[in-house]
């Protein structure tokens, strides 16, 4: 008999507290046997760098008890929400979990409900080039289904809704109240912090974050190199300089003309900060325009995103998730990679490779060549 499994879709940018809240409620109100994270590698969802690479960040999570670490590349985790809920929940699908749990702003909300109430990001509201697609998005939730969503998590739970309806997945939804600290909250508070915050102080070299990250954290952390996009900056200003405008015209979400836009302001700017100002207008959030620069750098096209195929890359497990993945061996219907070996780089990892090359020239890390399954075992202290 299958052992009972709770996912969780994750960053840990990096594993703090409230991750580990979540975790733990996770599995007492489910009784789950394993929990799986699906967790971004090296890139995030808001097109931003991982502060920590994704191996460091494997070990934190297998500390704070996860027992199967998946990764979702960047291809797939550099996407707009509703695009990274789908790319995550077919993952999740596929290692047949039976929760997909949440940390959300309203826990007492019926998500499992909105299966039923799908809502398409196309209409006129997304047509409209004088509105963001938060906005139109907001709009058009309103018009169909009479709600607001105004707080990430809770977009993001939507969003995991709709992408159990369009793959027709049984699991149940797990919405878990978020304790203390708001998703973007700058303030640190004393146990519990937002990960914005905690970011913002370990680079400020404020050590009173310390308090709000556990112990296994901690360790991980003074051995691994912290990184942001103005380490990327330089790699950044070449590929664009580097690349005709036809050959921007190719990047994935590039749109409307930003080649022309982008051009200009990369001669014109110093750091990575004041390029995102000068290329931000009403219409793009910072997040859209970071992930076309995550596109870019990354050399991401149109093309190579749309042939995309999931893949189960496992990053770390416990014997308990080394069980799990046993006894779905048989029943898999996507590839299970536990070494990237030349074969899997060449092709299913692919696009994670590039991503990987650019992460190892800022901190010096070999992230895909050969890289292997980390047992919970060898980061025992």
């Amino acid at each position: 008999m299958k052992p009972t499994a709770v996912a969780i879709i994750a960053e840990y940018v990096p594993f703090h507290n409230g991750h580990l809240y979540q975790l733990q409620q996770a599995q007492q109100r489910t009784q789950a046997d394993v929990t799986v994270a699906i967790m971004s590698g090296n890139w995030t969802q808001r097109g931003e760098p991982a502060i920590f690479d994704k191996w460091t960040r494997t070990k934190m999570a297998l500390a704070g008890g996860i027992d199967l670490v998946v990764e979702l590349p960047a291809v797939a985790a550099v996407q707009p929400a509703h695009l990274f809920a789908k790319n995550a929940v077919e993952l999740v699908q596929a290692l047949d979990c039976d929760y997909l749990a949440f940390g959300c702003e309203h826990a007492d909300w019926d998500f499992n409900q909105f299966t039923q109430q799908q809502v398409q990001p196309s209409g006129a509201e997304f047509a409209d080039h004088h509105r963001s697609f938060p906005q139109a998005f907001q709009q058009a939730l309103q018009r169909e289904l009479g709600i607001e969503l105004t707080e990430p998590n809770d977009t993001l739970g939507f969003w995991y809704s709709q992408a159990l309806a369009a793959h027709n997945a049984s699991l149940q939804l797990v919405p878990i109240k978020r304790r203390v600290s708001g998703h973007q909250e700058q303030d640190l508070h004393a146990t519990i912090s937002s990960g914005t915050a905690i970011r913002k102080a370990m680079l400020a070299e404020n050590r009173d974050y310390l308090t709000s990250v556990p112990a296994a954290t901690v360790r991980l952390m003074a051995t691994a190199q912290p990184v942001t996009w103005e380490q990327y900056w330089s790699y950044l200003k070449y590929a664009i300089n580097s690349h005709s405008l036809t050959e921007l015209r190719t990047i994935y979400q590039m749109t409307e003309g930003l080649e022309h836009r982008i051009k200009r302001a990369v001669v014109a700017t110093h750091s990575f900060a004041e390029f995102l100002e000068l290329i931000k207008t009403k219409r793009y959030t910072y997040p859209r325009l970071q992930r076309l620069c995550t596109n870019i750098l990354l050399n991401y096209q149109t093309t190579a995103v749309a042939d995309y195929q999931p893949v189960l890359r496992i990053l770390g497990m416990s014997t308990a998730g080394q069980g799990y993945l046993h006894s779905l061996k048989k029943q898999l219907s996507i590839p299970l990679i536990t070494t990237a070996t030349k074969s899997f780089l060449e092709n299913e990892l692919q696009l994670e490779n590039r991503a990987g090359l650019i992460t190892e020239l800022v901190t010096g890390v070999v992230q895909d060549r050969r890289r292997s399954v980390i047992r919970m075992e060898a980061i025992k202290e």
